[in-house]
């Protein structure tokens, strides 16, 4: 919370107003954007209760593995709002609020863990998930510590299309792919 405060006054005092040539019509009102959050809300919830169960089916027709049905198309299609916001953000020159987007996330999807352990009642979540999980896990970390690194040190212009850290990034999630692939399809 700290840290929220002390980047919220900092870039306060930084604003450079930027006016918006995509939106014409100018602000919505309150009630409307709240109308709006719900009706999405009600229908992203509504297809994600169908999820695991479309993903159980891909992995048992395809034979890919849960473990890499659920790291590749589960993910994604879950990923998608977070995806279009950050789009959005960048477009508008909102590049703290899709960093805060993508890291939000991923906060609160470690968060989750902690509730779906509640309503396991086997045994332990984590400890009777595939060990399988155990790479893209390590792939996280090391993604995450390369966007930190990546945060931290303000490097000089990018040489193409992707920065250095970008481009890592990109990479060790293609190199969990593949060892997932080969772990886990039977």
């Amino acid at each position: 919370m700290w840290s929220i405060r002390l980047l919220y006054y900092e870039k306060k005092t930084a604003i450079i107003e930027t006016k918006d040539e995509h939106n014409d019509e100018g602000p919505i009102s309150l009630k409307k954007a709240i109308q709006h959050f719900i009706f999405f809300a009600v229908i992203t919830v509504g297809a994600a209760l169908f999820l695991p169960y479309l993903a159980d089916q891909i992995a048992e027709m395809t034979q890919l593995g849960k473990s890499f049905v659920g790291t590749v198309f589960l993910a994604t299609s879950t990923s998608l709002p977070e995806i279009a916001v950050s789009i959005a953000a960048v477009r508008m020159g909102s590049l703290d609020l899709a960093v805060g987007n993508l890291f939000g996330s991923s906060i609160f999807n470690i968060v989750i863990l902690s509730i779906d352990d509640i309503f396991y009642t086997k045994g332990k979540l984590l400890k009777d998930a595939s060990d399988a999980n155990l790479i893209s896990i390590f792939a996280v970390i090391i993604m995450s510590a390369i966007a930190i690194v990546g945060l931290t040190y303000r490097s000089g212009n990018k040489r193409y299309k992707l920065a250095w850290d970008s481009a890592l990034i990109f990479l060790v999630y293609i190199v969990n792919l593949i060892i997932l692939y080969r772990l886990t399809s039977i």
